[in-house]
């Protein structure tokens, strides 16, 4: 009996001690600290683990494909006799004398197409937290690019495509424009003012009305060597609303240049009909070109000095309207004109298509595109798009 007592109190023992190192391990396990969904910021957001910093990432990858009806893509003939006065002959020794440039324009010149293609792939990263001066965000947006119809024929690019920071009413970075109405419902057709640009920003919402104010850099608008004194910065008021259905966006900004003061407006108005979306704008601009669309013109060199520019008096406006034929269809299409000062600045685009959505986060679209320039010929063309997308 004693050494059956003995052994069932030896069991007993390691069974309480067996028990207890396990309880000891589980409790040294450290708990995992798993990603939570944070939806005050809307859909696709969640917690940083142990912050209370809310995350969301996108991204796409896009191929886009133009039609013309003319041999208008590689062709830089007319720019290589302007660079070099010299013919296309492969021979000639200043295909070889005239530098890189030259030489990458003799190789477009051995190309000539009715068509291109052109593949991006973005991502963007965006950050929201609150604090006591209202939102903290932070966005940043990177595409790579393939574009063989640039000069080296075989650009693969990478670039910073947007950005900004955000305190409260306060943002800043490179961004779209104050400005900038935004554009109508297809890709192509709408000529308007489309820049981002350096800037700092303020914002005050009252109820369904919102004022932003804005200080931007001017060289931001300009296509090459500029034109602005940098005197001050470009300043732009925007103010946005909703009346009667309607929602409502005016701007207007002050640019400095050596030219004089340049200036511009503009009244944008967007509508929702049952399945019909309607947005139309209207700009005019004074000594400010890029405001209405397009660059602000440049600076020349002459006599050994700068010598500044007048744009003169430029409008724009376009209208453009989207109907939804489907859950995953819908048409669109979107007439522009602009004019300037000078006989023959006048333009006409067009631009209307069809768009399938398979899923919510895949597209494809096809468009139609028409202009009509006061000088030149007419130009048809075609443009398609295939995406697929996430965030």
């Amino acid at each position: 009996m004693k050494l059956k007592t003995l052994l069932l109190s030896t069991a007993t023992v390691l069974a309480v001690s067996g028990g207890a190192q396990a309880a000891d391990l589980a409790i040294a396990v450290e708990p995992i600290d798993y990603v939570k969904i944070c939806d005050a910021f809307g859909v696709g957001y969640w917690y940083i683990p142990g912050t209370d910093t809310c995350l969301k990432i996108g991204g796409y990858v896009r191929l886009d494909v133009w039609f013309y009806d003319s041999d208008r893509v590689g062709d830089y003939f007319n720019v290589a006799q302007q660079l070099t006065g010299s013919t296309t002959d492969p021979s000639n020794p200043l295909s070889t004398t005239s530098g890189v440039v030259a030489g990458y324009l003799y190789a477009q010149d051995a190309y000539s197409q009715s068509w291109e293609m052109k593949t991006q792939a973005a991502a963007e990263w965006n950050s929201r937290s609150m604090s006591d001066l209202g939102v903290i965000a932070t966005n940043l947006n990177f595409v790579v690019t393939s574009d063989n119809n640039s000069l080296d024929g075989t650009a693969k690019t990478v670039r910073f495509d947007g950005g900004y920071g955000a305190i409260g009413p306060i943002m800043f970075g490179w961004t779209d424009s104050t400005f900038d109405p935004g554009g109508g419902y297809t890709y192509d057709g709408d000529i308007r003012s489309d820049k981002k640009t350096d800037q700092v920003r303020l914002s005050y919402l009252m109820g369904t009305w919102g004022i932003m104010l804005g200080l931007e850099d001017p060289r931001d608008r300009y296509g090459g060597a500029i034109n602005a004194t940098g005197n001050y910065p470009d300043i732009v008021l925007a103010v946005t609303g909703g009346v009667g259905g309607l929602d409502l966006r005016a701007a207007v900004a002050v640019t400095d240049r050596t030219s004089g003061t340049g200036w511009g407006a503009n009244l944008a108005a967007t509508a929702k009909l049952g399945v019909v979306d309607i947005k139309g704008s209207v700009a005019y601009s004074d000594n400010a070109k890029s405001l209405t669309g397009g660059d602000n013109c440049n600076s020349t060199f002459s006599a050994g000095t700068w010598t500044g520019c007048d744009d003169g008096e430029w409008w724009s406006g376009f209208l453009s309207a989207a109907v939804a034929l489907s859950s995953n269809i819908k048409v669109a299409g979107t007439v522009s004109y602009q004019d300037g000062p000078d006989s023959g600045d006048a333009d006409l685009l067009a631009a209307g298509g069809v768009y399938f959505y398979p899923t919510a986060r895949s597209e494809i679209g096809a468009e139609l595109l028409y202009e009509s320039p006061e000088e030149g010929d007419d130009s048809l063309g075609g443009h398609l798009r295939f995406k697929t997308h996430f965030n």
